[in-house]
């Protein structure tokens, strides 16, 4: 056993549990676990350092309870690709790898039952330039019914050959995990591609979320012993744990970017959900 990394877990457990301890003690009508002091910051901070762990950024401030929310996947089917796409043309389809592919002009859509991607080839977008490459994306996604009011664009990336556009679908200010458009025009190439969740309800009951710094914590266990890590982001939002499921629960996660991969802990327990 490496007790110098077993001795950092329970430091930090120690602390985690004073922290609930005190916001049980003192609580109001609506107990929220008390914030971190600078000393006490410093203090884990220092831990972290330790285990090779460092921060690039300021982390997110103590957040509200939330609850957990419903989800129903988006289902593209045969239907969705005739009526918006295809039409009175001629096509070829056929199955591969578990997809429908549909062939027509110059153009391939595939649908999987959760996914779509679009295809099309075309000298006219040669000469387009970045801006006309990003109407043309805006204009193509609501004509074609893939536009969502949900989604935010959070991310546009210019190259000297085309456009990227990425969409991500929020919930009351919150990323929703595993739904996103990605819209690209590269070349004489257009491609798109999207999952999504139609619906998002959430539960009544809304519960404590614990500090990101925690979370961060949390890759002191989890993280090869001799690792660098270098945080790059952590945001608050939710995932949905079941990629083959077309409905369930996304709990509330903290989402952890990193030199070394990606890391959703569990905003509710502090317990790894996934790591990539």
């Amino acid at each position: 056993m490496n007790w110098s990394k077993a001795k950092t877990i329970m430091i930090v457990t120690f602390i985690f549990l004073n922290l609930l301890l005190y916001a049980v003690v003192v609580k109001t009508h609506e107990p929220q676990m008390s914030k971190l002091s600078s000393k006490d910051f410093a203090a884990i901070e220092r831990v972290l350092e330790e285990n090779n762990i460092f921060l690039s950024i300021s982390l997110p401030e103590k957040a509200p309870p939330m609850p957990l929310v419903k989800v129903k996947r988006e289902v593209f089917d045969d239907k969705f690709v005739l009526d918006h796409f295809i039409k009175s043309k001629d096509y070829r389809k056929y199955e591969n790898s578990g997809e429908t592919v549909f062939e027509f002009d110059s153009t391939t859509i595939k649908i999987g039952h959760f996914s779509f991607f679009f295809q099309e080839k075309s000298d006219k977008f040669l000469n387009m330039t970045s801006s006309d490459k990003e109407r043309y994306i805006e204009d193509f996604l609501k004509q074609h019914f893939l536009k969502e009011k949900d989604g935010q664009i959070v991310k546009i990336e210019r190259k000297s050959k085309g456009v990227t556009i990425e969409y991500r679908q929020f919930y009351n200010g919150y990323f929703v995990d595993d739904s996103f458009i990605k819209a690209d025009i590269s070349g004489d190439e257009f491609t798109v591609y999207k999952k999504w969740f139609e619906s998002l309800i959430p539960e009544k009951d809304k519960k404590e979320i614990v500090d990101a710094i925690f979370a961060v914590l949390k890759l002191v266990e989890i993280k090869p012993e001799k690792a660098v890590v270098k945080i790059e982001d952590v945001k608050l939002g939710y995932y949905f744990n079941w990629p083959n499921a077309s409905k369930g629960e996304a709990v509330p996660v903290w989402k952890i970017v990193s030199n070394e991969g990606i890391y959703y802990i569990n905003a509710y327990t502090g317990n790894l959900e996934r790591g990539e």
